[in-house]
């Protein structure tokens, strides 16, 4: 791994020499992630890198074959790609949820993509989808986070009270979105997080009643996805119902999906949304 010399901004922010190399390096492939060849200026500025250092770093990451050059300009290499492929997150939800994933993007002709999502550090990150024109727009596939403010981050966030609003809502019309949400047991967006797509996200709950993850349809029809909510809907109750059906892994003291345990084995505290049948 490259060396940090003293004085190095990106030492200075990260206290530690370790600690400030590897965060570098994966904010430069945080950057390199959104799927375009980019040069070293670009990338400096977007992982908020001194020049300097995104070369450096740069230049480590490409003899490990973690980041290829071509040309002046970089890109992810087959080693991200190879590390990228053994990660299987929340594999009962996965399995819980192909088919009925599925039978949604039937019902919206295969001109809607259909996206489930779990919280993570904050974020919506998409664990499950199929793929549609909405790729054309903004590419759907598992590990990517969704927009702030997006009608799957809604419902994630709708049954925890303590959730702050995302980056662009007020704390006011966020908080009136959740409760919309929970009134509905669904979520609407059209065009707030990217211009071209609105979507319509449902719960899925755990078998404690908790919410671990939305189903989501997107499209480039707003008026398709009005017609889409009920759908929504059914189809997460059936991963919902799927999940409960679902054997416990064997010396595990709670599924991969579950929320944490709070004080004496009981669920963290959380506030559920009401379930739609």
């Amino acid at each position: 791994m490259a060396s940090v010399r003293k004085g190095d901004p990106l030492m200075a922010r990260s206290g530690t020499e370790g600690r400030g190399v590897l965060e570098g390096a994966f904010a430069l492939m945080e950057v390199l992630a959104q799927g375009d060849e980019v040069g070293l200026t670009r990338l400096a500025a977007d992982a908020e890198l001194p020049k300097a250092t995104a070369h450096r770093l740069l230049g480590q990451l490409v003899a490990l074959g973690a980041v290829q050059s071509v040309s002046g300009r970089y890109r992810l290499g087959p080693r991200t790609f190879r590390l990228g492929q053994a990660w299987h997150p929340a594999r009962a939800l996965r399995a819980a949820s192909a088919r009925p994933l599925r039978e949604l993007a039937a019902v919206g002709g295969g001109r809607s993509s259909v996206s489930l999502s779990v919280p993570e550090a904050g974020h919506a990150l998409v664990v499950g989808s199929t793929r549609s024109e909405v790729d054309d727009v903004f590419a759907l596939y598992p590990g990517v986070v969704l927009p702030a403010g997006s009608a799957a981050e809604l419902i994630l966030t709708a049954s925890a009270p303590e959730a702050g609003p995302p980056q662009g809502w007020s704390r006011a019309a966020w908080s009136r979105e959740a409760a919309r949400a929970r009134e509905q047991g669904m979520a609407f967006q059209y065009g707030q997080c990217v211009s071209a797509l609105s979507c319509v996200a449902a719960p899925v709950f755990s078998e404690t009643g908790q919410v671990v993850a939305a189903v989501a349809a997107t499209s480039l029809d707003g008026r398709q996805v009005a017609l889409l909510g009920e759908a929504a809907v059914r189809t997460a109750a059936m991963v919902s119902a799927n999940l409960s059906r679902l054997p416990a892994p064997a010396g595990r003291p709670r599924r991969e999906w579950e929320p944490a345990q709070g004080p004496a084995g009981r669920a963290a505290p959380h506030a559920v949304m009401a379930r739609r049948h």
